[in-house]
């Protein structure tokens, strides 16, 4: 299983790519209420809410347990404190991608900065 960010299902939602379908199928692609809630805010009606809807669905969901938010508040005390400015909902998808002891599947180049201060984030390396 892999975590999947935003930017990798909007990517794919713009513009279908049968290699990147494959990979969602093979690694069996997942995604939280953070992916989950910044893909729907792209909506421009609610017939494309919809559509987004029924793409989301077809992802494995996992939660965000309330036992996260202290580590969120921790990975964002010790990025701070080694000078990495990281936004909120992504700091969140990462820890979330710890929790659970799976990879991450981003396109973007801030999570490998991440990973000197939270060692423990394993990022999926998409295949060219």
């Amino acid at each position: 299983m892999i975590l999947v960010d935003a930017n990798v299902v909007i990517a794919y939602l713009k513009k279908p790519d049968p290699k990147v379908l494959g990979l969602f199928q093979t690694h069996q692609a997942a995604i939280c209420g953070i992916t989950r809630a910044e893909v729907l805010h792209g909506a421009r009606n609610p017939a494309d809410r919809q559509q987004l809807y029924q793409a989301l669905n077809v992802f494995v969901q996992i939660a965000i347990p309330d036992s996260l938010w202290d580590a969120v508040g921790d990975a964002l005390a010790a990025l701070r404190a080694a000078g990495v400015t990281i936004p909120f909902p992504d700091t969140v998808l990462a820890c979330v991608a710890i929790e659970y002891g799976i990879e991450l599947w981003t396109r973007d180049q801030h999570f490998s900065l991440m990973q000197a201060v939270l060692p423990q984030l394993r990022l999926f390396q998409e295949p060219p």
